[in-house]
């Protein structure tokens, strides 16, 4: 609800309201309505025919060729009158607009395709960026970026594991270690990762441990409290690096997989695009089954002139050129008197349409 309530409409108020109109009066110039009239041009389907041509440059296309297919057409179904040039023009736009909507349907298409070019390069950036050497040390401490894709999650996993995996054979063990493995396996921590950090967990606190032993009373505290007093030795160590072994062996083996998965997917996606779906494609697929059914009917009607002017009807004597013309119309109009059951009543609608200015 707002909050400042709306005026109460005086006899004032509404005189200065039709003032101030009256200087809202759109472009006056005709080259500023020229410049404006398609301003609200989407398709170009519907727009009217003095307006063709400047539609279709704004659209991209080239009235030149549109005049060229009409002269074709002409040249196919041969010279004629007013009614059958029309008929023409009409056929030349309905194949022109038949093409622009197959040429819709392909860019969508392509738009399809390149939104999933769009997402394989996005991929290859987040794996590059999370993809380095085990040497990199510092990178424990980076704050890298997290991601959905189950593929970046486990390279980057597979990165961190080969930097830690590094400085355990130098020997280097810091509480860093475990809070970067903490994170890495925040909620799917299995058995083997459990021991991982509860072993690195104690060569970590080694150096401190062994301070703690030095002294007797802090030893025996440590017993009572249940601490272990044994400081971790080879065995403990062969045993860590062999985990980390098995566990980047078994991160390498699910990064292989993800890779395999989304090329699957990506040839899956690319297949998709030729069969797109969606309201706006099925609203172009009723358009195309129109067009075709319009097409198909302005050439029907066409063939039915040409016919007819080849092979012109011969009267009875003593016929008048009224009753030629009704003869001709019922030649063009044979297909809708043929599926009229009643054949007086199709006689009358089709004098009817003859007196509205339609063809048939």
């Amino acid at each position: 609800m707002p909050l400042r309530k709306s005026p109460q409409l005086t006899p004032a108020l509404l005189a200065a309201a039709r003032h101030n109109a009256q200087r809202s009066t759109g472009p006056r110039s005709p080259a500023a309505k020229q410049s404006v009239k398609l301003n609200a041009l989407k398709h170009g389907g519907r727009v009217r025919d003095e307006n063709r041509c400047q539609a279709m440059q704004a659209l991209g296309e080239d009235p030149k060729k549109l005049q060229a297919l009409t002269e074709e057409l002409r040249s196919a179904f041969g010279p004629g009158d007013a009614l059958l040039e029309k008929q023409i023009e009409d056929l030349a736009w309905l194949y022109w607009r038949r093409d622009r909507l197959e040429r819709a349907q392909e860019g969508l298409k392509r738009r399809a395709l390149q939104a999933i070019d769009d997402w394989q390069h996005r991929r290859q950036q987040e794996m590059a960026r999370v993809t380095f050497d085990a040497s990199r040390h510092e990178m424990l401490n980076a704050n890298l970026a997290q991601s959905t894709d189950r593929g970046v999650t486990l390279r980057k996993t597979l990165s961190l594991l080969q930097v830690i995996q590094d400085q355990c054979k130098q020997r280097t063990f810091r509480q860093r270690q475990l809070g970067v493995l903490e994170s890495l396996y925040t909620g799917v921590m299995g058995w083997r990762e459990v021991l991982i950090c509860s072993l690195l967990e104690r060569f970590c606190d080694a150096p401190n441990l062994a301070e703690r032993l030095a002294d007797p009373e802090e030893m025996q505290h440590l017993r009572e409290i249940g601490v272990p007093t044994e400081l971790p030795g080879e065995p403990e160590y062969g045993e860590l690096l062999r985990l980390f072994e098995e566990e980047i062996a078994g991160v390498r083996e699910e990064l292989e997989y993800a890779e395999k998965a989304n090329q699957e997917r990506a040839a899956i996606e690319r297949d998709a695009c030729l069969a797109p779906e969606g309201e706006t494609w099925r609203m172009m697929l009723r358009q195309e089954a129109a067009m075709d059914r319009s097409i198909d009917r302005k050439v029907r009607i066409l063939m039915r002139l040409r016919k007819e002017a080849a092979n012109p009807p011969i009267a009875p004597g003593g016929q008048d050129d009224g009753t030629k013309m009704e003869s001709t119309e019922e030649i063009v109009g044979s297909d809708i008197m043929a599926a009229n059951s009643h054949e007086g009543k199709a006689v009358e609608e089709l004098k009817l349409n003859e007196q509205c200015g339609n063809i048939y």
